[in-house]
């Protein structure tokens, strides 16, 4: 689906800041699906769909629906439904939609929302031999830059564009916190159209500080410039739909962790930039998930001290916060001398997708002296932070 592609590096970890600001996302476990009646075939249905979405959330790829015990799962999809309702809503037609004014059209549903168990689906993917992506997510600053003949826009979530909505459906889909810029007058003085075109990282950088994102975006999409730069490279089958009224158009885009350096990048040539833009934020998420995900068949153990415990009500919270980690899969008190304790954590998945989401979440702070000489097997020092 992509007509030029270069990936400096798909699997890249972030390099997150002292200040990071992840989201704890609700609703991992829950899904709405459109139905046309309450017919229990069309129920089972939709059911189906829903945990499938779930899946997609949490197992943070569309891939996990391959595995072949998540599609026996699907079909056995009553033993892992916690409950379901339904309500009629007010939906936006998709904006994917080739008919023209459909983006527009806004229609009353009945729609079914099922909740799916938390405890069977995460074990339902670890049993599967599948990757978990815990609810603490990396936030995810999106510049989105529109270029009609050479007339650009930086959009923002109220501009009059279909892309915020595709924006928000892709981010609700996947699970991932995704912000636009407002687009205020502070914008607007913090960084230029050229410098953002560029994607110059330190004034997107410097741009970007107001939101204290984990990750930055910028999004191109074109049908001027970058195409005629994308000319002598013309291959964009399937993304070329020659069924869709609408020119040619380039979407590139580029990521940045927190501290501006550029990671990843990727371009797409097509006949519908709204299906441009799907694709791509879907590849986002994949590079961002490979940070963060735990590999079920990677579980290994971490011994790990924590120096200011000094009182049976910090310990508590402490061995809670470990046992609750989605990285963690068992505790064990090893000693405790003074205020230290120390601990080895059995995890699921790797020691450098435990240091991630402990650095997302702040709470338990790893200490390193600069000065220090280094020991490779020395055991990680960590502050609780007590407030």
């Amino acid at each position: 689906m992509i007509k030029n592609c270069f990936v400096f590096c798909c699997t890249f970890i972030f390099s997150l800041s002292a200040s990071v600001n992840a989201i704890e996302v609700k609703d991992l476990y829950q899904a709405k699906v459109p139905v046309s009646s309450q017919a229990p075939s069309k129920r089972s249905a939709a059911l189906k769909k829903a945990m499938q979405a779930v899946l997609i959330k949490v197992g943070g790829q569309v891939s996990v629906l391959k595995n072949d015990a998540i599609k026996r799962a699907v079909k056995n999809h009553r033993l892992y439904v916690s409950q379901y309702s339904y309500s009629r809503e007010e939906i936006r037609q998709s904006p994917l939609s080739k008919s023209n004014n459909a983006s527009n059209k806004i229609t009353e549903s009945l729609v079914l929302l099922a909740s799916f168990d938390e405890n069977k689906i995460n074990k339902l993917l670890k049993d599967s031999g599948l990757a978990l992506w815990g609810s603490l997510r990396p936030e995810v600053l999106l510049w989105l830059i529109e270029e009609d003949k050479f007339s650009r826009q930086i959009l923002s979530e109220s501009s009059h564009s279909n892309y915020p909505l595709i924006v928000a459906n892709a981010a609700q889909s996947r699970g991932l916190p995704v912000v636009m810029p407002l687009m205020d007058f502070t914008d607007s003085t913090n960084i230029s159209m050229s410098d953002l075109w560029g994607r110059f990282s330190l004034p997107v950088n410097k741009a970007s500080q107001r939101y204290s994102a984990d990750a930055i975006v910028v999004i191109r999409v074109s049908n001027s410039s970058l195409l005629a730069e994308s000319e002598k490279q013309a291959d964009c089958r399937p993304l070329c739909d020659t069924s869709v009224n609408s020119e040619p158009v380039v979407l590139d885009w580029t990521l940045f962790d927190s501290n501006g350096v550029q990671s990843s990048k990727q371009q797409y040539q097509g006949n519908n930039s709204e299906l441009l833009l799907a694709k791509a934020l879907s590849d986002i998420t994949d590079v961002i998930y490979q940070s963060y995900a735990l590999s079920a068949n990677t579980e290994q153990e971490m011994i790990i001290d924590v120096v200011n415990i000094d009182s049976i009500g910090t310990y508590v919270s402490l061995t809670q916060f470990l046992k609750e980690l989605s990285s963690v899969n068992s505790v064990e008190l090893l000693s405790a001398q003074g205020s230290n304790r120390r601990f080895n954590l059995k995890l699921i998945g790797s020691k450098m997708t435990l240091l991630s989401s402990l650095k997302l979440d702040n709470k338990l702070k790893q200490y390193i002296d600069p000065l220090a000489e280094v020991i490779v097997d020395a055991v990680p020092i960590f502050y609780w932070d007590k407030s």
